[in-house]
């Protein structure tokens, strides 16, 4: 686990983000139940959770090397996380209520606030179309306090915060059950993600070179010969609708860990067959694109002309095949208009920003 990241893994990481945007687009597009459902959303948080963190521990470092203080640290933080996500999310959202999509008006402070997960839950209702941006709001909700957390906290203590993170998920889940909170408790509200994401932080501390050489072997062992086997067990069984006692408590947990094992052998990086799938040209540029992707996906539809011939597609399970390609294009488009000048911003920012972390601009995971 104390391997650098290459440039060459950083690109099998950009597919593994793709893979993800894809179980996501197929979720959403379907009609009946998918088998994944749910666990594109996980791994998306696992990789930001990782991403972020290690992101923190390098400015961290600054900070300990006297090269930075932790004002100048949270503001290059935040200017960066700003200019990735928010130019594309608001013109989105601008663009949405001028077209006047379903929901746009009524949604629009919720979501311009980012708290897209409380109008959520205060209505009991999901908002249509901007359904899916309560995932970005639980992110932006956790970058509020997890910077300050993870550069205030002593080194010595930062498993211990980690793990009182992964822990908080499977709690939060257990007093769920206990108070038969309603099912939109159990996914929007913050602490029902924080294994997921805790499980991210928890793969970047383990790469820091002062890391304990036991704990990451016993982490990596738990996660790669205990959680993916149980989790693909798991998987089964949703599949043929059986589901073991309490698993919506710790499924989510297992599923973490076993994308924690699968992120850490893509840094190792993969060889052979595996190689050429997850250095594929198409998926990691779907990859670059999964915020686009993220944020795109849930309009296409609009777009697409109501022809007679079409709305049988439309209505079942294989408007993937008609959608998906024309959100990869849309996306495409995007990125060549939005995302990458403001991307080669960033990067300038960060080159002039004090204490600048090499190749940090590709640590940006479904929510950069």
């Amino acid at each position: 686990m104390t391997r650098k990241i290459s440039s060459e893994r950083f690109t099998q990481l950009d597919a593994l983000r793709a893979f993800a945007v894809l179980v996501v687009m197929i979720h959403h597009y379907r009609k009946t139940d998918f088998f994944l459902s749910g666990f594109g959303a996980t791994l998306f948080f696992v990789l930001s959770g990782f991403f972020v963190t290690r992101t923190l521990l390098k400015l961290k470092n600054g900070i300990t090397a006297g090269r930075l203080n932790i004002t100048g640290a949270l503001k290059t933080f935040y200017v960066k996380r700003w200019l990735r996500l928010w130019p594309l999310y608001y013109l989105v959202l601008a663009l949405t209520l001028l077209l006047n999509v379903e929901h746009a008006r009524s949604s629009i402070l919720w979501n311009v606030a980012f708290l897209s997960n409380l109008q959520v839950l205060l209505t009991g209702n999901w908002n249509g179309r901007f359904s899916p941006l309560w995932s970005l709001s639980v992110l932006e909700q956790f970058y509020l306090v997890w910077p300050a957390l993870v550069l205030l906290c002593p080194r010595q203590r930062m498993f211990s915060l980690v793990l009182c993170t992964i822990a908080m998920g499977p709690l939060y889940r257990l007093l769920c059950l206990v108070s038969d909170a309603s099912p939109l408790y159990w996914c929007v509200v913050p602490f029902a993600s924080f294994d997921q994401l805790g499980c991210g932080a928890l793969l970047a501390l383990c790469m820091e070179p002062d890391a304990s050489k036991i704990s990451r072997e016993r982490i990596q062992w738990f996660a790669g010969a205990v959680c993916v086997p149980v989790f693909l067990v798991l998987l089964a069984g949703k599949s043929l609708k059986i589901n073991p006692c309490g698993s919506a408590i710790y499924i989510g947990l297992i599923a973490s860990f076993s994308f924690v094992w699968l992120v850490n052998r893509i840094v190792a990086g993969f060889t052979g067959w595996p190689k050429t799938v997850f250095e594929s040209p198409l998926l990691c540029h779907m990859g670059r694109m999964s915020y686009s992707i993220f944020l795109l996906h849930n309009f296409t539809e609009l777009l697409v002309p109501k022809y007679n011939f079409l709305r049988p597609v439309l209505e079942s399970n294989y408007k993937a095949v008609l959608l998906i390609p024309l959100t990869l294009l849309l996306a495409h488009l995007s990125w060549c208009i939005v995302e990458s000048p403001i991307l080669s911003l960033r990067r300038k920012y960060s080159s002039a920003a004090p204490g600048h972390v090499a190749g940090e601009a590709v640590a940006a995971s479904m929510a950069g």
